[in-house]
């Protein structure tokens, strides 16, 4: 069962990357392009959390107790742990922090700007992903 999991994990990444990192190598910067993948991510994130509470019985009373349920449960669902860290300024605003994020970790380019727009567009999915995640929260 191991090696079918990684099996999905490797077609994920190079999915991923095929669907992230062919406009970069083309040279295009279309928002629509980049818009097109964060809802990929969205709709993923909102379907995948709709399927995850249908096994769980939650409750969560506030923003915090989203974002805690979003770093720990959610992000263990997606890739196997936690947030590294979760920030917040008391006003509304979190900052989840990873450092090592599985994803970017095959980023790399001698071209500093073109690995900045690389990871841009990489990010997309997973920005849709949690937008996706905290729609279905309500939030």
């Amino acid at each position: 069962m191991a090696h079918s999991s990684g099996l999905t994990e490797s077609c994920l990444d190079v999915l991923l990357a095929e669907l992230c990192g062919r406009d970069v190598s083309q040279g295009e910067k279309s928002l629509s392009r980049l818009a097109a993948i964060e809802m990929h991510g969205y709709e993923v994130g909102y379907r995948f959390l709709e399927r995850s509470l249908q096994t769980r019985s939650i409750q969560l009373g506030g923003d915090l107790e989203v974002m805690k349920f979003i770093c720990k449960d959610f992000w263990q669902d997606l890739f196997g742990k936690h947030v590294d860290k979760l920030q917040t300024n008391h006003r509304g605003i979190f900052v989840l922090r990873e450092t090592a994020f599985r994803w970017a970790r095959r980023l790399s380019s001698h071209d500093d700007d073109l690995q900045r727009a690389h990871a841009a567009h990489l990010l997309q999915f997973p920005c849709g992903l949690l937008r996706g995640a905290l729609a279905q929260l309500g939030i």
